[in-house]
């Protein structure tokens, strides 16, 4: 994958090339590439209606939508596994086979005899099995229906870019070596993943934020990400390159040769990072200050492939291991036996080094496609994390038992989710002792690993101290307690002013947190949200009492020298100066003079 420098000293070289858009940077790096172009699920539903006289015209393009459709899902198949633990290659067979399916092309050929073009027959398609599959209440089929409107708009991906390439030869074979930027209103994960993505070098989208997953994909995986581009679909065809300055959030179309020699230092920079394999350095996970106080770094996960990336970096354990990832990139639940084999990889992967696992935390702002949902007026506060477990006890049951099997394997923790009071920790330690109990009827191996909670809610904050016998460790996800904190929705960029990690009234809370842990010293606090890899928010944290970071790997090594360069004392004497600051811009004013003013 490719990647740059991420020094904040970083500026564009001047040149004389057009700029076509800027944008906000999610992931650093330059990269240059051709254009491909996925569509949204939207498409489907947006289409207008045209129609035409020549059937047979349209029936070719169908056929040569099928072909680039069934090319592309081979080369995932390909590609999958040696990416992605935690995709399965088998789903990318199921989609091959619907292509073929009589009902599926029967109710397009319908609409095409009709008259309609292509892309309207597959939207009159999507309509008409929606339509039919609404009121049916089993599961599977529910399922079913995904798939169907899955492979539809992969139908329509294929037609758009044959489209906009003006001849389907021009559309970009998934096996050659061009390398390409994927272009997309809001990019979903099971698109990117059914990319060629050895050879994707960047995501330019319309929308999308730091915390989305396709970010989160792509910062594990190093591929330059740009978003906030306005009308960046519609402007563009496969025929066109695009170079993409992700730090300082720049995009031009069809670069002039000059511009890219300016900028060939950061591309061949980027190319060489990204297919560099050394042999992991020393371990460097617990750096100390000047005055000897230790920090312990961790790595956040969400890709068994990060773990290289992150031993890479000197670092042994991983702080947190998101789950959700190989949920949301299917269109049905992974049994048992799909969820231990991922798991396991990574556990064994982590060569006898801490794993903490997180207990699935889908909902809000992630919903699975398979899961009836409804329509929650406000999904943040509604049917997600732990509540989804909670309430779903046969699943939980399958999820517990994959973890509870994984720990044979290595030092693995498990951590919960959206934890809110007493009666949630009672509930879930019911569910994991079930699961232990059912492992051990079936003679199946199994572990006990130490449990924990994630500090995201206000309520757990509160009862801290009432809740903390009942667990052996914490970790603080500022991502969500911070949202709660100030009732401001961290996906609304209207309110996004509101959502602040430099705000006294956050780094005040976490100290008191501290305070509270004190009391408790056989139990570890790790901070494991965005914050963690804030540099500059840093001596503000060692200064509330935070020991334990866990954080995106990219972030490890500035972290990781910053903590050699700071006394403790200082960094106590600028967080009792933030906790008597009432906004957020005296906290940044401190921090901008630190330590000049100490």
């Amino acid at each position: 994958m490719q990647t740059g420098s991420d020094s904040t000293s970083y500026s564009p070289p001047p040149g004389n090339g057009i700029l076509f858009q800027s944008g906000t940077p999610l992931v650093p790096g330059v990269c240059h590439g051709r254009c491909l172009i996925l569509a949204g699920d939207e498409v489907l539903k947006e289409v207008r209606l045209t129609k035409t006289e020549d059937l047979a015209g349209e029936r070719q393009r169908l056929q040569e939508a099928v072909v680039d459709v069934r090319e592309s899902l081979q080369a995932s198949a390909r590609q999958i596994r040696d990416v992605l633990t935690e995709a399965d290659e088998k789903i990318f067979p199921m989609y091959e086979s619907l292509l073929e399916d009589p009902t599926l092309l029967a109710r397009i050929e319908k609409f095409l005899q009709e008259g309609l073009t292509l892309p309207s027959a597959l939207s009159m398609a999507s309509a008409s099995f929606q339509e039919e599959f609404q009121q049916i209440q089993d599961q599977y089929l529910r399922e079913r229906l995904l798939d169907v409107q899955d492979v539809l708009l992969r139908l329509m991906d294929a037609t758009r870019n044959a489209a906009r390439g003006h001849v389907p030869e021009h559309a970009i074979p998934q096996d050659d070596n061009t390398p390409i930027v994927l272009v997309a209103r809001e990019l979903f994960p099971s698109q990117f993943l059914s990319a060629p993505l050895k050879r994707v070098r960047g995501i330019v989208c319309e929308t999308g934020g730091p915390t989305s997953h396709t970010a989160i994909l792509a910062r594990a995986l190093r591929i330059p990400m740009l978003v906030d581009v306005p009308a960046i679909q519609e402007q563009v065809t496969i025929q066109d390159t695009i170079l993409l300055d992700c730090q300082a959030g720049l995009c031009y179309l069809n670069p002039a040769q000059d511009l890219l020699d300016q900028y060939a230092l950061a591309l061949q920079t980027s190319r060489r990072d990204a297919a560099q394999e050394t042999s992991p350095p020393p371990v460097d996970d617990s750096p100390a200050t000047q005055d000897g106080t230790v920090v312990h770094l961790r790595g956040n996960v969400t890709l068994f492939s990060e773990v290289p990336a992150l031993h890479g970096a000197g670092i042994r354990e991983v702080g947190l291991y998101r789950t959700e990832f190989m949920f949301l990139i299917r269109n049905s639940m992974p049994d048992e036996e799909t969820q231990y084999r991922v798991l396991h990889r990574l556990v064994e992967g982590s060569r006898g080094a801490q794993v903490v696992i997180r207990a699935l935390d889908i909902g809000g702002d992630k919903p699975l496609s398979y899961i009836q949902w409804d329509n929650e007026l406000n999904p943040s506060l509604g049917w997600r994390g732990l509540r989804f477990l909670l309430t779903n006890p046969e699943f939980a049951r399958t999820h517990l038992r994959a973890i509870l099997r994984t720990c044979t394997a290595g030092n693995v923790k498990l951590l919960f989710p959206m934890v809110s009071d007493m009666g949630d920790l009672q509930r879930i330690k019911s569910l994991v002792q079930e699961a232990m109990d059912s492992l051990k009827a079936d003679g199946i191996p199994y572990g006990c690993p130490p449990i924990g909670m994630m500090l995201e809610t206000p309520s757990a904050v509160l009862s801290l101290e009432r809740l903390l016998p009942h667990v052996d460790f914490a970790s603080i996800g500022t991502n969500d307690l911070i949202q709660y904190l100030f009732a401001v929705d961290r996906g609304n960029g209207r309110v996004k002013q509101w959502y602040q990690q430099a705000h006294p009234i956050v780094l005040r809370l976490l100290g008191e947190i501290c305070q509270t842990m004190a009391k408790f010293p056989e139990k570890d606090l790790e901070i494991c949200g965005e914050m963690a890899g804030n540099l500059s928010l840093l001596p503000a944290l060692l200064g509330a009492g935070l020991r334990n970071f866990s954080m995106n790997p990219a972030a490890i090594p500035a972290i990781r020298d910053r903590v050699r360069q700071l006394h403790l004392a200082q960094c106590q004497d600028l967080y009792q100066k933030i906790c008597n600051t009432d906004t957020p811009e005296e906290v940044q004013t401190l921090l901008e003079q630190f330590p000049l003013d100490l």
